[in-house]
């Protein structure tokens, strides 16, 4: 008998609220955001998978499944090569530099001099702003008559250059004004790998003769390794998203001097009304972004990636 009601609370237990709950604790927690990213994320990427093989126009009222053919004409574009430069000279230039600005004003900001704490309030401002508010500010400071680049070029007596006209200097000026605001995330983050370094350490390799840079290169660099992956990989992922910024700018122009390739897409789609086609592009973008991602992955030391 003893047993038997044993074996009944048991069971009473196992299928209660409370047990089941506890059980399916992860799950209960989890499926709103999941649902969420499947409503933002896989759907839409669904359904840029499927348009990509189809000719869909936004003014044509019928539309058809045409195989591989926007693919086969997005690879013979003439345009394709200028557009991937464009994508690569600003995803690259934007991460290697934000983080090797960022890093260094983050040690800047981690040491003991003077002022530091308002420097650390000043590199808020950038991270707080609204995108399209500095992009338009960078566009004022660009102007080729009023802006205050120039104007300062001109009492230095130096050439005062056309910044968003020229082809050649179009994508640096978008990299400048990217780099306002990617500097500033990119040290905030990688202060806070600095603050988290052992006192302890620098001072034992400080005692046995090291330097301040070797303190730096040996105990503090391999220390924030961790950190600095993911500041790298957030920042490049944010600079293949980079958008308000080139659009206010210089609209991609002059030409396609600075027109990556996610801006190709939005031209594509919406100005053109090739949706079809611009869906096409949408997927070689997912997979630039797939590769550049498993890429940082592949090569970044295992400590890193947690294992």
């Amino acid at each position: 008998m003893q047993t038997s009601a044993v074996n009944q609370t048991s069971i009473r237990k196992r299928y209660s609220l409370s047990h089941i709950i506890d059980k399916y604790f992860l799950v209960f927690v989890s499926w709103p955001s999941m649902l969420i990213m499947l409503a933002v994320t896989a759907i839409p990427f669904i359904i840029t998978i499927i348009l990509s093989f189809t000719n869909y126009d936004l003014i044509l009222e019928d539309w058809k499944f045409i195989g591989f053919n926007n693919f086969r004409e997005l690879v013979k574009d003439p345009q394709l090569p200028k557009i991937l430069s464009n994508t690569a000279y600003l995803v690259i230039g934007s991460t290697v530099l934000t983080t090797v600005f960022g890093l260094g004003l983050a040690v800047l900001m981690n040491s003991t001099v003077r002022g530091t704490r308002t420097i650390r309030s000043m590199y808020m401002l950038p991270i707080m702003t609204a995108p399209i508010v500095v992009a338009f500010t960078w566009r004022a400071m660009f102007n080729n008559d009023a802006g205050w680049i120039n104007w300062i070029l001109g009492l230095l007596h130096l050439p005062k250059p056309l910044w968003l006209g020229d082809p050649h200097l179009a994508m640096p000026a978008i990299l400048i004004s990217d780099m306002w605001t990617g500097v500033a995330f990119q040290a905030i983050l990688l202060l806070a790998g600095l603050m988290s370094v052992p006192i302890e350490l620098k001072q034992a390799a400080t005692t046995d003769g090291a330097t301040s840079w070797q303190v730096f290169w040996h105990v503090t660099l391999p220390h924030i390794r961790p950190v600095l992956f993911v500041a790298i990989l957030l920042r490049l992922i944010e600079a293949f998203r980079k958008f308000e910024g080139i659009q206010i700018l210089t609209t991609g122009g002059p030409g396609i001097a600075s027109t990556p390739l996610n801006l190709a897409i939005y031209d594509t789609g919406l100005y053109y009304d090739r949706v079809g086609y611009a869906a096409s592009m949408g997927v070689l973008l997912i997979v630039i972004i797939a590769i550049s991602v498993g890429l940082l992955f592949r090569f970044s030391p295992r400590q890193e990636l947690g294992k």
